[in-house]
């Protein structure tokens, strides 16, 4: 059984048999730990789905790891940043009344949080890398605007990677 320390039990154990049943695991808490039990493709998206749980997403965006598409990163602001008062960098993230985390969201189609110095994303893979980019360079001193406008550049461009699943079709005359 994988043992993991949770700031935020009491939501955890609130939502106890609901998640026991919806990803397949059994799950024992003591104190601040969880053990969670099960096969292991299972316990690794319970894990995954409460660490998000405990990063301060709700429930039902936390389940959404249990699609194949989506993907949960986490990343610490102190990282990112030189400056000694981490609570200017905090707030230029949020922005004014949480505007700012919101629409960083909303253009990168992902799902954002702050909690204490962590920002975290849950959204589909292809996306969660702008997301991702964006808070970094937000949190590196750029201007929210110039965020905004690679983000807005980011939502409009097509996936170019081809994954090699297209079937080729041969042009007459080719063979």
């Amino acid at each position: 059984m994988q043992i993991l320390n949770i700031k935020t039990v009491k939501r955890i154990k609130a939502n106890k048999p609901f998640l026991e049943k919806r990803l397949k695991v059994k799950i024992e808490i003591s104190g601040r730990k969880i053990e969670v039990g099960g096969e292991e493709y299972h316990k690794y998206i319970a894990e995954k789905v409460i660490e998000a749980m405990d990063k301060n997403f709700s429930i039902d965006t936390a389940l959404l790891l249990q699609s194949e598409d989506y993907v949960f990163e986490s990343i610490s602001i102190k990282d990112y940043t030189r400056k000694k008062d981490i609570y200017t960098v905090i707030a230029r993230v949020l922005g004014k009344k949480g505007r700012t985390i919101q629409l960083i969201g909303e253009l990168s189609n992902c799902e954002l949080t702050l909690s204490d110095h962590y920002v975290s994303i849950i959204g589909p893979a292809e996306k969660i890398k702008d997301a991702l980019n964006a808070v970094i360079s937000l949190v590196g001193g750029a201007k929210t605007s110039k965020v905004y406008a690679y983000l807005e550049k980011a939502r409009k461009r097509p996936l170019n990677e081809d994954l090699g699943l297209k079937i080729k079709v041969k042009e007459k005359g080719q063979e």
